[in-house]
């Protein structure tokens, strides 16, 4: 089958663009610039092309395309053709529908609990495919198990069917599609009531909005709340109990309480699937972290640099507690905010986030695309964030680096746009 993906830039699409690549499909794509995805997905097979054009859907049966494109010449030529076009999100309910699925869903924490249970169920001989939306951890299996992170962002979570799933918490954080907390809440209660009876929820006991959720299929519950069906405590290395059972201590390489929660959601599913509790505990230990989470890029000036995508305030909170775990003599993050509308609708709970951190240099917004129709500025959150200080670009944000970091400090960029360009520039990656 010869399939085209447009938008394979971005971290879902070329998940899938890796899976039809494994399953011997003839695979192209493109994007309006050139990126580290569009090169790895090149150097792996894919014919990639650069910006949008009708030509590239010429003897394609299948076009898929970003959740992000509304209206294109290239759709518009596909659905001409009689080329079958599917939204990213649509394909991913057609691979999810048609497998032994396990969905992970939640407004923080699924790529890296998602990239766990693929990586415990890899390790114990599954053969999954695993669809991690880092945009650089999917793999394509050779079995019927299938674990995918799936997108709440735009309200398509409700096309995917899965078997199984866990549900890691729920917050407001797209306000550019719901209205609020409210909205979000019965978006997820939709998704986890069409989990078959004979299926499996396994839900946030931490998070109240996730451990309120009623499905008809058996529901678990994890976390550090007392009454957690599976219950993980705030030490390392951590143990897990199940019920008053403690089932032993899993030694984790990620920094974090959230990190423990994450990983204690992934055992339960493992444990639940009947993998022995030794064979999960060693798969975690050997968990290697998702791709810009708390990930380790080089050094700068004698300081540590690490990459994040935190762009939501408990986010953000989580990360700097992260960090802090780590050795270092001052914590000096990077902050690039990603998207006005989630600004301006969060501003208040971002001003609180940082806590922790000794100096908080503020980027421009990065828009995603977005109008800035509230008039809010970054500069705007950096005047309210105690030692926070507004630099606008990358050039003056490393101009400012070069002045304060010393040895021993830890360098800790955050948000979910480019970023990670500075990131790298800073540790000479580029």
């Amino acid at each position: 089958m010869r399939v085209h993906l447009m938008g394979a830039g971005g971290a879902g699409v070329s998940a899938l663009a890796r899976v039809f690549l494994a399953r011997g499909d003839e695979v192209s794509g493109c994007d309006l610039k050139e990126s580290e995805t569009t090169q790895e997905l090149e150097d792996a097979g894919v014919r990639m092309f650069t910006g949008h054009d009708p030509e590239h859907v010429l003897g394609q049966d299948l076009l898929v395309y970003s959740g992000a494109i509304k209206k294109s010449p290239e759709l518009d030529a596909a659905r001409a053709m009689g080329v079958k076009a599917l939204s990213r999100a649509e394909m991913l309910a057609r691979l999810i529908n048609e497998s032994d699925s396990i969905a992970v869903a939640g407004t923080a924490g699924k790529t890296t609990v998602t990239h766990m249970v693929g990586h415990i169920l890899v390790t114990a001989g599954y053969d999954p495919t695993v669809l991690v939306g880092d945009g650089a951890s999917a793999r394509a299996g050779q079995s019927d198990w299938l674990v995918a992170e799936t997108d709440e962002s735009d309200g398509t979570l409700t096309l995917h069917h899965p078997r199984r799933a866990i549900v890691t918490n729920i917050e407001l954080d797209h306000p550019d599609h719901f209205r609020d907390v409210s909205a979000v809440r019965d978006l997820f209660q939709w998704f986890i009531e069409g989990l078959p009876k004979e299926g499996l929820a396994i839900v946030c006991a931490d998070d109240e909005l996730a451990r309120e959720l009623k499905p008809k299929a058996r529901k678990i519950t994890y976390g550090f709340r007392h009454d957690a069906t599976y219950r993980c405590e705030p030490a390392r290395p951590f143990p897990i109990y199940r019920g008053l059972e403690l089932l032993g201590h899993v030694n984790l390489r990620q920094p974090g309480r959230h990190n423990i929660q994450n990983a204690t959601a992934a055992a339960a599913m493992a444990l639940e699937l009947g993998i022995g509790f030794d064979d999960v505990a060693a798969a975690l230990q050997s968990f290697p972290g998702a791709h810009r989470r708390m990930e380790f890029l080089g050094v700068f000036q004698g300081a540590a640099v690490y990459d994040d995508y935190a762009h939501h305030p408990t986010k953000v909170r989580a990360t700097i507690e992260a960090a802090r775990e780590l050795r270092h003599r001052r914590l000096i993050v990077v902050f690039q905010p990603h998207r006005y509308s989630r600004l301006d609708a969060l501003m208040h709970d971002f001003a609180r986030a940082f806590t922790g951190a000794d100096r908080i240099f503020v980027l421009d917004v990065y828009s995603a695309g977005e109008d800035n129709v509230s008039g809010v500025q970054a500069s705007d959150l950096a005047h309210q964030v105690p030692n926070g200080i507004y630099v606008g670009d990358f050039t003056k944000a490393k101009e400012a680096l070069e002045e304060i970091v010393g040895p021993d400090d830890l360098v800790l960029l955050m948000g979910a746009g480019d970023i990670k360009k500075l990131g790298d520039e800073l540790a000479h990656k580029v």
